[in-house]
């Protein structure tokens, strides 16, 4: 049996579990949710989504035991789809997070971790896996294991950018558009590019947009 605390919900989701129990989604009296589809095939998956956050038009998929997903205060997710097929993941996304849309796969044992205050743009893809394996012809030996991601605090992610299974990006940093990143960003930095390089060091930036409007 799955135990759904629903406090406050706005518009039209689906959520269904199958073949499963002792699912656990908990979504806080703050929270909104418009047009989601939340599926779980499994046991034992827990979905946390706290006060303030809104999703619309949000996909989350679980398939598999023991899974994790925490969305904490503040966050706001459009057209994100989150997908599971494994055991014991976890996804955690920081609070003041925002995320125009893209993907985020989980199908290996390794946390993907979102810091707070990030402005994720949209078409963005976060994974940990390859999704395929790759083996090694002569010691027969799997060559693509998945790794962790971790996003700092206050990260900016460009349109189409790419983070990819053992990317670790320091907090302040921007990813520029259409890069991808699978190694160790600094924090503070603009890098781009594929595979994505700094280009500039001892930056920061705002929420503020470029046009300066009238008052």
């Amino acid at each position: 049996m799955t135990k759904i605390f629903i406090k406050y919900l706005i518009g039209l989701n689906y959520i269904r579990t199958k073949n499963g129990t002792k699912n656990i989604i908990n979504i806080s009296k703050k929270a909104k949710l418009r047009k989601n589809k939340i599926k779980i095939t499994g046991n034992n998956n827990e979905i946390v989504i706290k006060n303030g956050s809104l999703l619309r038009e949000c996909n989350i998929k679980i398939v598999g035991n023991g899974n994790k997903i925490i969305i904490n205060e503040n966050v706001t997710l459009n057209n994100l789809n989150i997908i599971f097929d494994n055991e014991e993941q976890a996804i955690n996304i920081g609070k003041g997070t925002n995320i125009g849309g893209g993907m985020i796969v989980s199908l290996e044992k390794y946390p993907i971790i979102i810091g707070e205050d990030c402005n994720i743009s949209y078409d963005v893809e976060i994974r940990n896996t390859d999704s395929h394996m790759i083996f090694d012809k002569k010691m027969m030996k799997r060559a693509n294991y998945g790794n962790a991601v971790v996003i700092g605090n206050h990260v900016w992610l460009g349109t189409r950018t790419m983070i990819l299974k053992g990317a670790n990006i320091s907090s302040g940093s921007v990813i520029g558009a259409c890069s991808v990143v699978s190694g160790n960003i600094p924090s503070n930095v603009i890098a781009v590019g594929i595979p994505a390089v700094v280009k500039k060091t001892d930056i920061f930036w705002t929420r503020d947009e470029v046009i300066e409007r009238k008052k």
